[in-house]
């Protein structure tokens, strides 16, 4: 990435045409793929030409975001630029806005979620009933699905027939049902009621961002790595993905838990789990803080338990069923994680007959993540920014140990790389649109190629990058440790 080169400063006049023409850039690519996005569909990507342009119109934009913030960051504090920092929060919500003009590009989960929200919106349970069945039950007078449910199923239009893996029931817990019988209300059935929601979520992220940058003593003009980067625009508003809940709920949860609001970090933090359950992992962290207050951590845990049970109790429920999503996706789903893929494959053949590779390894990673989530809080965070880095930690290990790496999953841990500017994470926005690839290879029997191959894409730049840059500090680290121990 150039951004961590740009050293010495430009001069004004050549900083500010670089912006200019870095913003026109990236607000033409997300143009470019509002415009391409109707025909942007899993039976049109059939070649990797067809594909290109959308991993093009993230990518190189993203990069171009990262490489610019720093020359945005050197004259933002001018005086005579104060202009910019209402101009960049302007464009930020410009290039998340024009997705409202377009259906989601390569992309299907919306369905399921505007299903999910009319169901709760009316009172129904969405765990009760998957999708295939409701359809069943439209052409079965005897069916044991409510009238009411079918009815809104004439309602839904295409919808319900548009749910991808229709004979589960749905994965999602309580906060992002929430979230989905909200965007029902907003506009039923309307991919731009979701919209409307995670937009407003996204502005809480940013909102916690410069409230973040702000204590650490940094400019507010890094939240840019975030706010101006086509990668969260496209995936989380464009896409119209849930896992832009997560960001705003953890970040408030990081700030509550510094400022000891211990009831707010609480809750906020049962509230990301109940988006997707990994957020649960940071609870010893912010936790830490108060392992030597009994009663003040007893409080913490009893606010953060009841709130986590009522977001979390029915989806737990629901996995005892057989068309359980949940069940599904924590047993069998992967997809973009190349190391797991070949972990598995070896593991196949070393283990012995009977004993499943898949169910060995996804429990070795569950162990992994729980020993690194207690491993970063064996001490108290000194400071605000020890204790974001090492919820970062936690964050970016989940995403690159789960089976599953869907690129919408990097998001939270994303807002939490921009506030600290880890480079070599951030990097990621400009690498996982890559993920595409798998439409047109899967869909032409070359499935193998992107499981084994070209899900690497994304991760090895990443994960070189961050190994380099902690072999650098060790080595750097070195003499001041031999001068320690000199006599």
């Amino acid at each position: 990435m150039l951004a961590p080169a740009c050293q010495k400063p430009l001069p004004l006049l050549a900083a500010a045409f670089l912006l200019g023409a870095a913003a026109l850039f990236i607000l033409a690519s997300q143009l470019m793929l509002v415009w391409l996005a109707p025909g942007l569909t899993s039976a049109t990507a059939m070649t990797i030409a067809s594909v290109a342009p959308l991993i093009a119109g993230i990518a190189l934009p993203a990069a171009l975001c990262l490489a610019v913030t720093p020359l945005l960051v050197q004259i933002g504090g001018r005086p005579e630029y104060a202009w910019l920092l209402p101009t960049m929060i302007a464009f930020g919500a410009l290039i998340r806005l024009v997705w409202f003009a377009a259906p989601p590009a390569l992309e299907d989960d919306y369905f399921r979620y505007l299903w999910d929200g009319a169901l709760l919106a009316h009172g129904f349970n969405p765990y009760n009933h998957s999708p295939a069945a409701v359809l069943r039950g439209l052409s079965d007078p005897a069916s044991a699905v409510p009238p009411g449910i079918l009815e809104l199923a004439r309602q839904s239009g295409e919808v319900l027939t548009r749910i991808n893996f229709p004979e589960l029931c749905t994965i999602y817990p309580g906060t992002a049902q929430a979230a989905f019988a909200l965007a029902h209300w907003l506009g039923p059935f309307d991919v731009n009621g979701l919209r409307a929601v995670f937009l407003a979520a996204e502005a809480a992220t940013l909102f916690l961002l410069f409230s973040l940058l702000r204590e650490l003593g940094a400019s507010p003009f890094w939240a840019a790595l975030y706010w101006c980067n086509p990668f969260p625009a496209e995936l989380l508003i464009g896409a119209a993905h849930a896992d832009v809940l997560i960001a705003p709920l953890v970040l408030g949860a990081i700030l509550a838990a510094w400022r000891q609001r211990v009831a707010s970090s609480g809750v906020l933090l049962a509230l990301a789990a109940g988006v997707k359950i990994w957020p649960v992992l940071l609870a010893p962290l912010l936790f830490r803080r108060h392992l030597l207050q009994p009663l003040r951590l007893l409080v913490l845990a009893a606010i953060t338990g009841l709130v986590l049970a009522a977001v979390m109790a029915p989806v737990l429920l629901a996995s005892l069923q057989a068309q359980s999503g949940l069940t599904a996706y924590a047993s069998a789903w992967s997809n973009n994680n190349g190391f797991f893929a070949w972990a598995a494959w070896g593991l196949f053949y070393l283990l012995p007959e009977g004993v499943s590779a898949n169910t060995v390894l996804r429990f070795f990673i569950v162990a992994l993540a729980g020993a690194i989530a207690l491993a970063v809080a064996i001490r108290p965070a000194a400071t605000l920014q020890d204790l974001a880095g090492r919820a970062l930690i936690v964050s970016a290990a989940v995403f690159y140990l789960a089976p599953a790496q869907f690129p919408w999953y990097a998001a939270p841990f994303l807002a939490l790389a921009a506030a600290l500017r880890v480079w070599p994470l951030l990097a990621a926005s400009a690498l996982l649109p890559f993920y595409y690839l798998f439409f047109p290879l899967w869909q032409t029997g070359r499935g193998a190629d992107f499981i084994y191959g070209a899900a690497f894409i994304h991760s090895v730049p990443v994960l070189a990058w961050l190994v380099w840059r902690y072999l650098r500090k060790l080595h750097s680290d070195l003499p001041d440790a031999q001068a320690r121990q000199a006599p």
